[in-house]
């Protein structure tokens, strides 16, 4: 793979306990390190990604765990990357490690993360991990599927969570919860902390949702 300039869109969601808000696009030129982690075998934690992005895409994305090569400003961090090179999408994206290991540790135990079954802070911070990661490999592959603006794809794959959910081996009832318990708490803070990411009309009914026919919102 010969290095040259991509423009790179950053699907990256805040860690709720570690950062307070995600970075925005950005372009980058394609690193050394990049081809690295494409040419080398997928750990069984990326295969556990590639299946989920595989089902939800329809394609056969590559995914990678490792350094993303961006920062987020004030302190943010980035949990995914999708290069999009100037005439269509990649078909590969980045994840950061963390989000990798909690999609693997959902797949072991997807009722352990059941955010209404919490009965202390702790679950709840273990459910709002996890929630995140599903929510980040359902938001970059809809930058694989082509969509670029970050509030239309912010809002389709938090709509996309329970799919994400259920593929990884939760039940349907299990997956709406886990969405629902994303929208009520991430994806409300994003108003005020990550705009770009937000947008009115994510809602029942709104321009950006995926199924109009139905209402029971986000999933």
């Amino acid at each position: 793979m010969r290095p040259r300039i991509l423009l790179v869109v950053l699907g990256g969601i805040a860690l709720a306990v570690m950062v307070a808000a995600s970075a925005h696009a950005a372009a980058r030129p394609l690193r050394p390190a990049d081809a690295a982690l494409l040419n080398r075998p997928a750990t069984a934690e990326e295969r556990v990604a590639e299946a989920v992005a595989k089902r939800l895409t329809r394609l056969s994305p590559a995914v990678r765990c490792g350094d993303l090569g961006v920062s987020a400003p004030g302190g943010g961090l980035v949990t995914g990357i999708t290069l999009l090179p100037p005439h269509g999408p990649a078909d590969y994206f980045l994840l950061l490690p963390q989000m990798c290991t909690y999609l693997s540790l959902f797949r072991q135990s997807p009722e352990s993360y059941d955010p209404d079954a919490c009965q202390d802070s702790a679950c709840l911070q273990r459910a709002s991990n996890v929630a995140l990661a599903l929510a980040t490999v359902s938001h970059e592959s809809y930058h694989v599927l082509g969509y670029r603006l970050e509030k239309q794809v912010e809002c389709y794959g938090m709509q996309s969570i329970w799919f994400v959910a259920t593929s990884l081996g939760a039940t349907v009832a299990e997956g709406q919860r886990i969405a629902a318990y994303y929208w009520r708490t991430t994806y409300a803070e994003r108003r005020v902390q990550t705009p770009t990411y937000w947008s009115a009309e994510c809602r029942d009914g709104g321009t950006y949702d995926l199924r109009p026919a139905t209402h029971g919102w986000p999933s």
